[in-house]
């Protein structure tokens, strides 16, 4: 059994009203950070800004991300339960302390995800991880001890 659990969305849903807020159709693999799954071509979503922390840090702040602009069920967090995300994007984990400072990071492969988070959550330092797409630099998830 995995030592992790993945969570779309910690601090909350995405605030789609906010003036920045924009809708837009995908255009192949966006990612909806709600339901973890990629958007179909011609999907609506919308771009709006989000800030994944639930506690103060100075690493905290807005950044863009994609959801469905019409309601999709939320990804059930389970232990062990990937994202179809993951695999065949590269991943910037970073690892966090109960205080929300960073400990750690890597960027990986996402065929390597589990093995990358089961190896920093291993420090008993590190309270989660928050994993971005390294590309674009987007916040994707946070992890948590299972």
């Amino acid at each position: 059994m995995s030592r992790f659990v993945i969570t779309p969305l910690p601090a909350g849903d995405v605030d789609t009203e906010t003036p920045v807020a924009r809708r837009t159709l995908s255009d192949g693999r966006a990612p909806c950070r709600r339901c973890l799954r990629d958007a179909a071509t011609g999907e609506a979503l919308v771009l709006a800004s989000y800030n994944p922390f639930t506690v103060r840090s100075p690493y905290a702040g807005d950044g863009p991300v994609f959801v469905h602009a019409d309601a999709c069920e939320p990804f059930a967090p389970e232990p062990g339960r990937l994202s179809e995300q993951i695999p065949g994007r590269q991943l910037s984990i970073r690892a966090y302390d109960g205080d929300a400072m960073m400990t750690g990071a890597a960027v990986l492969a996402g065929e390597r995800f589990a093995e990358g988070a089961t190896e920093l959550l291993g420090d008993d330092g590190v309270e989660f991880l928050h994993v971005h797409f390294a590309g674009p630099g987007c916040f994707a998830f946070r992890v948590d001890r299972a």
